[in-house]
């Protein structure tokens, strides 16, 4: 049996990206309950901005970058984990800069 190493790359991306449209409230500092699931939603945000995300984000450079070096991934995908990466960490200077905008008009 063959692995279609592009379909799983895909189906990384989706799960990803179903996580972050997921947890995407709480990172724009939306209003929460504290109910057991909005403990839970931000148990996850306080762990994905902590040490654990940074070990987690620096693992997924290191590998991305090491299968790019070896010809097995495009850069293009390298070039979109570091984005994500990015956008993960820089979500409350977005969304600050964003409410400054339309604060101030």
């Amino acid at each position: 049996m063959q692995i279609n190493l592009k379909s799983l790359i895909n189906k990384n991306i989706n799960w990803i990206t179903m996580l972050v449209l997921y947890l995407a409230p709480k990172i724009a500092f939306a209003q929460s309950s504290e109910s057991p699931v909005g403990q839970g939603l931000s148990y996850i945000t306080n762990a994905l901005y902590g040490t654990d995300g940074v070990v987690i984000c620096t693992i997924a450079i290191m590998g991305v970058g090491l299968l790019c070096l070896a010809h097995k991934l495009e850069w293009t995908f390298f070039i979109k984990t570091v984005a994500g990466v990015a956008l993960l960490f820089g979500a409350g200077e977005i969304v600050s800069g964003i409410q400054s905008l339309v604060h101030n008009s």
